[in-house]
């Protein structure tokens, strides 16, 4: 029994960094409300990292009382552009000292990625937010596959890589990023996925710590 709870502590936590991950891709409402991206979002918290519910909570009220050109507009302005953007979405302005895209903590990134057996083939650099989201579900999902195949040397090896990268990569600039989305919305719906994320991490870092 205990060993079923673990993995499906496990499933659950790989699914809210999925789920993470689409709150930071480009707004869609109309597929959000279908998928019922934040009603599940806020069911699997409620197991994994209660103190992020209440987030979850304020991002559905916001979301349904938000336009979506209104979303669009505000996404566009925090993480793409045309003009400088509000709150960049890409690890290596927070970890340099440059503040620059593309910088060399993404291609230590990168390779991260590669030894962890994941290829990394969109548009976006690889240190973008909703990508190393999408990289600690690869390697949760990842280390349930070792287990079922009891390959324990793998299993550790993944939990390793975990714990790395949160401690080393995404766990160091995740406060920064978030602190300057929620200056630059005031109240809304970024804003309390900033403080969802952050709370979500939190409670991963010790997660993964206590291992």
């Amino acid at each position: 029994m205990e060993l079923a709870a673990a993995k499906m502590n496990k499933l659950r936590r790989a699914d809210c960094y999925k789920l993470l991950a689409a709150c930071f891709c480009e707004p869609e409402k109309e597929l959000f409300q279908e998928e019922a991206v934040l009603e599940n979002l806020e069911e699997l918290l409620e197991e994994v990292c209660p103190t992020a519910v209440k987030f979850t909570q304020t991002m559905k009220d916001f979301f349904d009382q938000t336009e979506p050109e209104e979303l669009a507009v505000e996404y566009a302005a925090l993480f793409v552009g045309p003009f400088e953007l509000k709150a960049p979405p890409y690890a290596s302005v927070y970890l340099e000292n440059q503040r620059k895209v593309m910088g060399d903590s993404t291609m230590e990134t990168l390779r991260l990625y590669q030894e962890a057996g994941l290829k990394h083939d969109v548009k976006e650099p690889a240190d973008h937010i909703s990508i190393e989201l999408e990289f600690l579900y690869y390697l949760i999902s990842s280390e349930l596959e070792a287990e079922l195949q009891e390959d324990q040397k793998e299993s550790l090896f993944l939990i390793a890589h975990q714990k790395k990268f949160l401690n080393q990569y995404l766990g160091k600039w995740i406060h920064p990023f978030c602190e300057s989305v929620k200056k630059e919305t005031e109240k809304g719906y970024y804003h309390s996925l900033a403080d969802c994320l952050t709370t979500f991490v939190n409670c991963e870092l010790n997660a993964v710590n206590s291992l």
